[in-house]
């Protein structure tokens, strides 16, 4: 009994699923005797360059030519008669399968025996079990699985070291810049975003702004565009092996806010007060300010700007006169930088804890990033809390 769809048909795209990508690569849900399996697939294929083998006990599903998604023995044995697939969308196929009545299927290949369970199962056993609370078990499949090399896992175990306090192990530096830096040789952007916060803040590493910025380029090659910012406070701050360069330190803050980062908008005003980077302008520094607060009413403007704004540009410069050329805004950066630390604590990782079996598809649910600041030893923390959140009304 065996039932077989081999086609030969153009596949019209050249897009490939490669281990970098954050999608899940499949999901499958059990309603009374049927299996609905979903599938991503590369935007563009069609059913007719599918390769789907349905067996008793087996099942193979790729794309020709490729290395099969989904091969092994099925936990069940099915009737392949029984098999109907559809595209159900540009770049997700879907396979429905009639089971027995009465058989629970936890994992979709593989068996009791659980070496015989691939890696893309035990991450969603690993998902069943943390909606059920049972959390010890999830993180035993997710480590199992992130041994395997299961990207979705690998990236799970990197978020759960970073900053998840839920689960029964601790914040460990150490083990999240291992897995993170796992990741990252994916070529996957929020993962090199995260190793360049390691070494931008000096957490579980030599702190090196050379190596940060190379991260950082690296990420915004892969469309991750939190890291404009951070390298904007690279060139802003210098050393570390990267030389103070205000010019590249204003272009990063631009693009970050072409980005919508608000905290980006505050920093290229406090260039245009102390005039580096740019001729002194106390109106476009205001502007800024202005408009920052109008995209974000909630975000915390340090007082001091204010008053110098108000003060105007002339009493500003009399100031520098009276201080030998010393900024008043000097004493601002490690200020606002704790500033926005606590407050990243007390409501950012809170938000996220709720949200986190959502984000970044790793559970299927899209979510639009939300950008940060990544100071001092939370700045992985800080930086991890928002770049989850982030991925709101991108695809709306």
């Amino acid at each position: 009994m065996f039932s077989a769809l081999r086609q030969n048909g153009k596949n019209e795209t050249t897009q490939q699923q490669g281990a970098s990508s954050q999608s899940t690569e499949y999901t499958f849900t059990q309603n009374g005797k049927l299996i609905t399996l979903s599938i991503n697939i590369p935007i563009g294929t069609h059913l007719t360059d599918l390769e789907l083998e349905f067996q008793e006990h087996s099942i193979r599903v790729g794309i020709l030519g490729q290395k099969p998604m989904i091969e092994g023995k099925l936990l069940h044995r099915i009737d392949p008669t029984q098999v109907s697939y559809s595209l159900v969308e540009s770049n997700r196929a879907q396979i429905t399968i009639e089971v027995g009545m009465g058989e629970n299927w936890p994992v979709l290949v593989g068996g009791p025996n659980e070496s015989n369970i691939d890696s893309h199962s035990r991450f969603l056993l690993a998902k069943r079990a943390e909606e059920e609370g049972d959390l010890n078990s999830a993180l035993r499949w997710l480590l199992q699985a992130a041994e395997e090399g299961h990207f979705q896992s690998i990236f799970r175990v990197a978020t759960i070291y970073t900053t998840d306090t839920r689960y029964p192990v601790q914040v460990d530096n150490d083990k999240a810049l291992k897995y993170w830096k796992i990741a990252a040789a994916t070529g996957q952007g929020e993962s090199l975003f995260m190793v360049g916060c390691f070494y931008y803040s000096g957490t579980a590493c030599s702190k090196d702004y050379a190596q940060a910025v190379e991260y950082f380029n690296q990420a915004i090659r892969a469309d991750c565009k939190a890291a404009y910012f951070n390298l904007g406070l690279i060139y802003n701050e210098g050393g570390w092996g990267v030389e103070r360069d205000d010019q590249l330190a204003l272009n990063n803050f631009i693009k970050a806010t072409e980005a919508g980062n608000v905290e980006a908008m505050i920093r290229i005003a406090l260039m245009y007060i102390e005039g580096k980077g740019v001729d002194r302008d106390f109106q476009k520094a205001r502007q800024f300010i202005v408009t920052a607060h109008k995209m974000n009413p909630y975000l915390q403007i340090p007082p001091e700007i204010i008053t110098i704004l108000n003060k105007g540009q002339e009493a500003f410069e009399e100031d520098l006169k009276n201080t030998n050329g010393k900024s008043p805004l000097d004493f601002l950066q490690p200020k606002t930088n704790e500033t926005l630390t606590k407050k990243q604590q007390t409501n950012e990782i809170e938000d996220e804890e709720n949200e986190r079996m959502e984000q970044l598809q790793l559970f299927d649910k899209n979510r639009k990033f939300r950008w940060l600041f990544s100071f001092g030893s939370l700045a992985v923390v800080s930086s991890f809390s928002l770049l989850l959140a982030l991925k709101k009304d991108k695809k709306k």
